[in-house]
């Protein structure tokens, strides 16, 4: 996620062709503590800002060569995430809203005082910080979600994740598909090989999950060698297509040091549920994956086996 870092002071630009009108703002920001740029043009002001990215650009409706309504769509049609305000001569309420769903942040009439545009110029200041801070908290929260060694989701996001798909095929009458992943000897893969390696292995196969899974699946590392994945939609018919998806991806591919293994390859097991013909909750269903896995992994590993339908 994109991150905008604070700076020490608002960098702003005023953009007007009237030199009288442009001396008038410039000053009336300066008393408030701020540093300013100028230009005289909008095309100059797209350009000055390609170099610089403003915080926010303060300009005139009327411009040579790009009104302010142009300059304002062309900045948001770049991803600019530079704030505009609007001054005029020639306000109307027509004006105003073109300017406002274009993307202005405040829109200004003529002739203004100096209060006004400190007033409009601190606001702006403030909802930019708001802004900084909402998409701080955004990113601290998904970053919650994201196990650091594999990048795929981790056991937090999987059980809110799992609460909210039983919520949704309950809703609509649907199934879905849980795999609990388990890497088979991995104990033994990292006692021959470091835990170096066994950190690459776990961060392969968390990419290698996702990569064989859609957009809307959920793909987690549930904790230590074990792994989840959740396929909304799917039904038990699904489920051995799945499955040995998976499990053939995974043994097809190759891993540093899996010669050392006594099978010559890493491998895994999984256990396999379906909402709502094994469980009706994610706890539930989670518990019943598991005991499906432990049942692959003591028939030999590197197997599939489905959970028993419950009573």
């Amino acid at each position: 996620m994109f991150r905008h870092e604070p700076k020490e002071r608002p960098e702003i630009l005023v953009v007007d062709d009237d030199p009288m009108v442009r001396d008038i703002v410039v000053e009336s920001i300066r008393i408030a503590g701020y540093e300013v740029d100028v230009c005289g043009d909008g095309v100059e002001a797209l350009k000055k800002n390609e170099e610089k990215n403003y915080d926010f650009i303060v300009t005139d409706m009327r411009l040579p060569g790009m009104d302010g309504l142009s300059l304002i769509k062309r900045l948001k049609a770049s991803s600019s995430n530079t704030d505009v305000i609007v001054i005029t001569g020639y306000g109307s309420i027509e004006n105003a809203v073109a300017c406002m769903r274009a993307g202005a942040l405040e829109y200004l009439i003529k002739p203004f005082t100096v209060d006004q545009i400190q007033v409009a110029v601190r606001k702006a200041i403030e909802h930019r910080e708001l802004r900084r801070k909402a998409m701080e908290r955004e990113f601290y929260r998904e970053l919650s979600y994201v196990d650091a060694l594999t990048g795929i989701h981790n056991r937090r996001y999987l059980n809110e994740a799992l609460s909210a798909e039983v919520q949704k095929a309950l809703r609509l009458e649907s199934s879905f598909i849980l795999l609990m992943i388990d890497i088979d000897d991995f104990k033994l893969y990292n006692d021959r090989n470091g835990h170096q390696k066994g950190d690459q292995a776990l961060a392969q196969i968390g990419k290698l999950l996702k990569s064989a899974c859609r957009g809307y699946d959920i793909v987690a590392r549930y904790g230590g060698e074990e792994f989840a994945i959740v396929f909304p939609g799917a039904g038990p018919e699904n489920a051995p297509e799945l499955a040995e998806r998976i499990l053939r991806g995974i043994a097809d591919e190759k891993f540093n040091g899996e010669d050392l293994l006594p099978s010559g390859s890493l491998t895994v097991s999984i256990g396999v549920a379906c909402f709502p013909e094994h469980a009706c909750t994610g706890d539930e269903l989670i518990r019943c994956a598991d005991k499906a896995l432990y049942e692959a992994k003591r028939t030999g590993k590197n197997k599939i086996k489905i959970a028993a339908s419950h009573t």
